[in-house]
Parts: C-alpha cells; structure tokens; sequence
C-alpha cells in the first residue's frame, strides 16, 4: 500500500502517521506539510490512498483532491475537516472523493476507512486486469443475460460482429442471431443458466452488415457472488470449416471465405477451460 497524508498541523500529522503505522507497518506512508512536498509526490507514478485535511494554510482540501484526482484518476482520497462537514463533503464528492471524516473524532475511524479505501482499489484494479485480459483474448466473448440483453462484449467480438460497443450492449441477442437458429441458441442458453457448460458447436451468427459468419461456440454460466447465474458467457471463434448451412467444409488453404469477418490471428486459441478457472469471475460450474 502506497499513502500519502497532506497535513500541515505537525500534531495531526504525527498522531495520523502514529495509528497508520501501527495499523500498516509494511505499507510506504509519504506526508506532505507544504506545496514543495506535495509537488514532488504528485510526481510519483501512482498512489493507492490520499489522506488530506481540508483546511490547509497554503490550499484546501478541494484543490488537493482535484490535482490528486487527475494526476491518479483512481486513487481513493480521504479528506478530514473540522468544521462545516456536510457543505465541504457534498462539493467534494462531485469531485470524486471517497470519503470523508470529522477531526478529531474520525481519528478513531480512520483505519477502517483506510482499509475499505484500499479493498475498494483493490477490486477496481482487478476488474481493470479481467477487463484487459478478456479485451486480449483473440476469441469474441459477449455476455447476455436472463431477458437476453447484451450486456458486455469484448474488442474481438465487436470486431467479428461489426458493432461498436454502445452499438451493441444493451441490444438484444438475437441481432446475433439468424433467425432459423433462434430457437436453438434461446435453449442452449436455458442450459448454462441452469448451470451447464454447453461445449463447442458449430452453429451461425449474424454481422452488423446482415452477413451470415459461420462459428464455433461455447456458452458458458457465468456466477454472481451469491453463487446464482445471472449472465452467460458466449465464447465465438469464426470457424471457416462449416459453410452458410453449418456443413463441415475442408479449411480453405487461403484463408477465411470471401464476406466472412477476419479477426486477430494468434499462435495458440486460449482453451475455454482457462476462463473456467478465473477466479472471481467464477464463470462455468458451482
């Protein structure tokens, strides 16, 4: 954990490090009395918590979290003030702080919030990492919920499909879907909402462009943290050995069929069993 307190009263400031010390002894805690410090720390490449007070004899406490809040848009900014709490608190919030405490009294709390500041971060930054990694992944993956809306799609499969991503999430799943194979992919998707993983098949999507691509899929159950399957995952690979009607075809030594979409090569498919295992996303079995 990376802390940086901006406080100028010498009183404060030893008492905040005192009780943050003894509550984090390895993370590194910075302290900034003046404008010099604070300029030299913002010069820092990151930041995980900001404690600052609010009534500072060379800036306040507003200021401090909006240079705070652009050069790390991220970091979690805890303000303290003496006076006028509610008033200074509902300005700053628009500005995107975390929270904020009455002194002296919030001393008491100041670890506790320090701590959700920190676990708030924490899962921020994880969702960021999943983010990236399913936008890498050279397979389309778009989730579609109970009533069979839209509700992310990853780089690969907007490329597949040809939308752009406000042009596709909150949309229903069947502009997907070629009509004839409707009914077929609504089934499959009652399974893995009932828990199943639905394995790989071949079967027929539908481009921006009305164009008909043929795939391979796997559809997946993706758990909330109550253990319920509040999305499913559809994993697609433009998969040029099956023709229009879903017959198996020979590869095509040159390459995709004319009016297909191309998407990113790579030297090896990630096995959808690897998503299965992602921790937190706990998307597949119970």
């Amino acid at each position: 954990m990376d802390l940086l307190l901006v406080e100028d009263n010498p009183t404060d400031r030893m008492a905040i490090q005192a009780r943050l010390r003894r509550a984090f002894p390895s993370a590194q805690i910075l302290a900034a009395w003046g404008p010099l410090q604070l300029h030299e720390h913002l010069k820092r490449d990151s930041c995980d918590i900001v404690i600052t007070d609010y009534w500072l004899g060379w800036i306040d406490g507003l200021s401090v979290l909006q240079r705070v809040r652009e050069r790390w848009p991220r970091t979690r900014v805890i303000m303290l003030t003496g006076n006028g709490g509610e008033e200074v608190a509902s300005s700053a919030f628009k500005y995107g702080l975390y929270h904020y405490l009455l002194k002296p009294d919030g001393f008491d709390e100041l670890v506790a919030v320090a701590e959700a500041a920190m676990e708030s971060k924490r899962r921020e930054d994880f969702h960021e990492l999943m983010a990236m990694i399913v936008n890498s992944l050279p397979d389309g993956v778009h989730s579609v919920d109970a009533a069979g809306i839209i509700t992310a799609a990853n780089a690969a499969a907007r490329q597949i499909y040809g939308y752009e991503d406000t042009e596709i999430v909150g949309r229903t799943n069947e502009i997907l879907l070629p009509a004839g194979r409707r009914g077929e992919i609504r089934r499959l998707h009652e399974r893995a909402f009932g828990g199943e993983i639905v394995p790989r098949f071949p079967t027929l999507q539908v481009r921006s462009d009305g164009a008909e691509i043929a795939v391979a899929m796997t559809i997946l159950p993706m758990r909330d943290s109550g253990g319920g399957v509040s999305n499913v995952a559809c994993i697609t690979t433009p998969d040029w050995q099956f023709d229009s009607r879903g017959s198996r075809l020979k590869r095509a030594a040159e390459g995709p069929a004319a009016g297909t979409a191309s998407v990113p090569s790579a030297p090896a498919r990630i096995e959808h069993t690897t998503l299965a295992r992602m921790g937190k996303l706990r998307i597949g079995g119970p």
